[in-house]
């Protein structure tokens, strides 16, 4: 998945605030601004979602009022208004040089929550009127286009490890994590999968700087780019989030505060990193309680905060997903997509996780791993090409026997029990239409049922 431009990003936008979600556009305006490389807009941003979360409990309480219209029309300038002036000034950062810096051009020249506004204009004129920052863009592009001179690459490959062995030896336990040969790139999220106890979490500690392998070369190309190779400097950049979260002593909001101060964040700009932060995942609620009083999800939340806080190029995440019910496991992972695909601030996140079929909704890349050694890795969409059937995952209320009967009429070569239910392999030609077909021309209700072609559940089986 590729990190989306500054113009689909204000379009997205867009788009939310005509679709009338101005939850989602607050978060990704928020998203937008941490893309910069400045901090501009990161007090105004918090402030429109301070005023975002206020209308909406007014109107949960007082209904839909004038005076929450009238809120509501200004919300919605404010934030079309600062999404053009992010894209802007970003466009135009692109399109300078070091020695070419035109600060009077990327400045705002007005501050959005300050404009009087009177009636809502017409969102298609919003779409289309120019704007002047954006009629000044054009014109230094056309007068710089000749001087632009090309900057060096820098490496998008955050991690790189080749022929990883870590071993252990003890009267109890014998393990070994065998020829492990990851990449992990920025923009990019790789989920490490497979069955408890088979190397997921040493693959995620190596990875993180906690452990060191027994054999292998280990590469930080994206993390060392500044010259400084030793493993604090490295670390400095890595967010790593084990599995058993330690707790943290006193008031939550101290401990941003407190972790804002570590990463060289002073005064009003540790204020407004950490307002900022907390108002991005909706965290205010609880903002003064202490670590014993909040929930395991939202401890998991917490410890992104305070991940995020340094802006890390490489995040680390084990097993984040226990504790959380499917919705808020939905909400976190699109957020992680969203770090990850930042126009500016690209992140490589690498994530294990048993939840499956989430994770390969949002992943770009998947390591199957099993007694130490990596089944499968590579791309999530490129798994299953080269199949040479289909599986479909059905549970429903017949005995085995019945269901091979049933499935009579379609070429299924084997059902295997899984669970309570079934994995049916059939010939690449049948396909969910069909199975479901036989089903319904027998009024047989189906608990569940997943098309697993391309998926690695199917690994679970095969090496179970």
């Amino acid at each position: 998945m590729t990190n989306a431009d500054p113009q689909s990003r204000y379009s997205e936008i867009k788009r939310l605030v005509a679709e009338n979600d101005l939850n989602a556009a607050t978060k990704r305006l928020m998203d937008f601004e941490e893309d910069l490389p400045n901090e501009n807009y990161e007090a105004e941003i918090s402030v429109i979602r301070s005023a975002y979360t206020g209308l909406e409990s007014d109107e949960r309480i007082y209904g839909y009022t004038a005076n929450i219209d009238e809120r509501k029309k200004r919300l919605i300038i404010q934030i079309i208004q600062v999404a053009a002036l992010i894209r802007d000034n970003y466009q135009l950062k692109k399109q300078e040089t070091p020695n070419q810096q035109n600060t009077s051009l990327i400045q705002p020249k007005y501050n959005p929550l300050q404009t009087e506004l009177s009636h809502l204009p017409n969102l298609d004129e919003i779409n289309n009127k120019k704007t002047q920052l954006e009629i000044d863009e054009e014109q230094f592009i056309e007068t710089q286009r000749q001087k632009i001179i090309s900057r060096p690459t820098i490496s998008s490959v955050v991690f790189q490890s080749h022929e990883l062995y870590k071993t252990y030896n003890s009267r109890s336990v014998e393990f070994k994590l065998s020829n492990i040969n990851v990449t992990l790139n920025l923009g990019e999220i790789t989920a490490v999968v497979g069955e408890n106890g088979n190397g997921k979490t040493t693959l995620l500690r190596i990875i993180a700087g906690e452990l060191a392998p027994t054999q292998g070369k280990l590469d930080y190309p994206c993390l060392t780019s500044n010259k400084k190779t030793d493993i604090y400097s490295i670390k400095q950049q890595i967010a790593y989030i084990p599995q058993q979260l330690p707790s943290w002593d006193g008031l939550l909001v101290n401990n941003l505060h407190f972790t804002a101060a570590i990463h060289g964040f002073k005064g009003q700009k540790n204020k407004n990193r950490v307002e900022f932060i907390i108002k991005r995942l909706e965290l205010e609620r609880y903002r003064e309680a202490k670590w014993s009083e909040i929930s395991g999800g939202y401890k998991m939340r917490f410890a992104l905060a305070r991940a995020l806080i340094g802006n890390p190029k490489l995040m680390i995440l084990d097993e984040p997903l226990a504790n959380l019910d499917i919705n808020t496991q939905l909400l976190f992972l699109q957020d992680l997509r969203y770090l990850a695909n930042s126009v500016g601030k690209p992140k490589s996140i690498i994530i294990s996780s048993q939840s499956l079929y989430e994770i390969e909704n949002i992943a770009d890349n998947i390591i199957f791993i099993k007694n130490g050694q990596a089944v499968y890795n590579g791309s999530v969409k490129n798994f299953g090409e080269d199949r040479k059937e289909n599986s479909y995952e059905i549970d429903c209320n017949l005995l085995i026997e019945q269901v091979k009967d049933l499935l009579q009429k379609v070429r299924y070569i084997k059902i295997e029990k899984s669970g309570s239910g079934f994995i049916v392999h059939t010939h690449k030609e049948v396909t969910a239409n069909d199975l479901l077909k036989v089903f319904l021309e027998q009024d047989i209700s189906l608990k569940y049922f997943r098309d697993i072609s391309k998926s690695t559940r199917k690994l679970f089986e095969n090496l179970s």
